[in-house]
């Protein structure tokens, strides 16, 4: 099988093995699971996680600690053996960061030091109850692996002077005074009138041009959360958009520091917070972390709704947090928008779809070097790119609920529910919940007018 993206054809497990190694090459502590799989390995890999490092709720705290104890003697590999463990930090409010500590250095023996740790989660999750402690998961905008499909592709190059896809909403319903964080790698520079006043952290992975490199350089996975702010404003034109760097290094953070930002960014006050990355989970038990912020800083945040990216092995396999029944997970559509993009995820567990391939929107400016395709060829981008994945039909989401407030006054929460209403009633075959482009305020029609299709409503400044 392989996979063609505009720039050449390579074996799908080729690009998730690349893509994989830049991880563990850039992310100090990324380790895959299960132990001792490897890029390119015979084992499939499922998800990276942070070596030798536990996640627990504060109330169970004390109940695994005591359980490590209990457990140290029996957990030997040989010569490597676990010793104790020690309370690491508190990333946010209710959620707790454990350090297993081994006879070894972390790189000494990493197999065996990796074995013990999930021999204890195991072990744990017999005598406390499933949940109790996780590992600290890595979440990515290309989450790799190497059993089905792989992320979507790279950045494909087209002329600067490209129109947006979508274009820029001219509806009434454009998300003035609406405020969408953009959690991502950052903001590269643009001048185009549409992204003129949104603001962010800069993108570590764009150089700008100096005089010895006149057209300036784009790192791995940069430009992707520009890409991500032009959707939401092509959306919703007059919404407040700011771009929070935490993916800054591959694309990728592990969980416990994504929710220690998320709850930072919670004090901007967003109405939609958009985070177009995530992860399988051990045993496909959901990021603890991300149950401790939705039960406890996002829900006092009544106001913000979490809209997250589905995944993009185009299979029935859960992605975190794009999961969880609090989080609005948005699969994509290929194009001409009837049926699902084949990278996309799906299942029940994903809220809505929405375009996702082949969209064209500001990207950053200097010169790119493909790693997964056509490897080593450069092109030289001009500020727009077409680029597809789940990370993008979930900005097309984040953006309509933005759109819809002002042109309804709904709140963000009942503007997201309303579009999700909408999107069930016109669910496609075999798809499920779409949503489109331009569709921020439409409304399905009341009780007796069932049957017809739905109809702009409520816009009170819709022309």
């Amino acid at each position: 099988m392989t996979a063609g993206e505009g720039n050449g054809s390579v074996s799908l497990s080729a690009i998730s093995e690349s893509q994989a190694r830049y991880i563990q090459e850039n992310v100090p502590g990324a380790t895959i699971f299960p132990p001792g799989s490897q890029p390119g390995g015979t084992v499939p890999a499922e998800f990276f996680y942070r070596a030798g490092q536990v996640l627990t709720r504060d109330r169970d705290r004390q109940d695994v600690l005591n359980a490590l104890v209990r457990l140290a003697p029996t957990l030997t590999i040989d010569d490597t053996r676990f010793e104790r463990a020690e309370v690491a930090g508190h990333p946010i409010p209710g959620l707790t960061l454990i350090q297993l500590i081994f006879n070894k250095p972390p790189g000494e023996d990493p197999i065996a030091q990796e074995q013990i740790m999930f021999s204890a989660l195991e072990a744990i999750a017999q005598q406390l109850g499933r949940g109790k402690a996780t590992p600290n998961h890595l979440l990515s905008v290309a989450q790799p692996n190497i059993v089905s499909w792989c992320p979507a592709g790279e950045p494909v190059l087209v002329p600067p002077d490209a129109g947006p896809q979508p274009g820029i909403s001219r509806s009434g319903c454009d998300g003035r005074g609406t405020l969408v964080a953009v959690v991502d790698g950052g903001l590269a520079p643009s001048s185009h009138p549409w992204m003129q006043g949104v603001t962010g952290d800069p993108d570590p992975q764009v150089i700008p041009p100096d005089q010895n490199d006149p057209a300036g350089q784009i790192g791995r996975y940069g430009g992707h959360g520009t890409f991500i702010a032009s959707i939401i404003r092509a959306m919703a034109p007059r919404a407040e958009v700011r771009v929070a760097g935490v993916l800054e290094t591959a694309g990728a953070a592990f969980e416990a520091d994504v929710v220690s930002a998320l709850r930072s960014v919670l004090d901007w006050a967003p109405d939609v917070i958009s985070l177009s990355a995530g992860t399988h989970t051990w045993n496909s038990g959901g990021l603890l972390s991300f149950q401790v912020f939705v039960d406890g800083p996002l829900r006092e945040r009544a106001g913000t709704v979490l809209v997250a990216a589905a995944g993009n092995d185009g299979a029935d396999w859960k992605f975190s947090p794009a999961d969880m029944d609090s989080v609005i997970g948005v699969g994509a559509l290929g194009p001409p928008g009837d049926a699902r993009a084949g990278f996309s995820n799906y299942g029940d567990w994903v809220k809505v779809y929405a375009p996702g391939q082949d969209l064209v929107q500001a990207f950053a400016s200097g010169t790119y070097t493909y790693q997964e395709q056509n490897v080593g060829t450069q092109a030289v981008f001009g500020g727009m790119a077409s680029w597809s994945g789940t990370s993008f039909s979930t900005p097309v989401v984040s953006g309509l609920i933005a759109a819809r407030m002002p042109g309804t006054g709904e709140s963000a929460r009942e503007a997201a529910d309303s579009l999700l209403r909408l999107a069930r009633a016109q669910a496609l075959p075999g798809v499920g919940p779409v949503l489109r482009p331009g569709q921020a305020c439409l409304c399905l029609c009341e009780q007796p007018c069932r049957g017809r299709p739905p109809v702009r409503c409520g816009c009170r400044s819709d022309g």
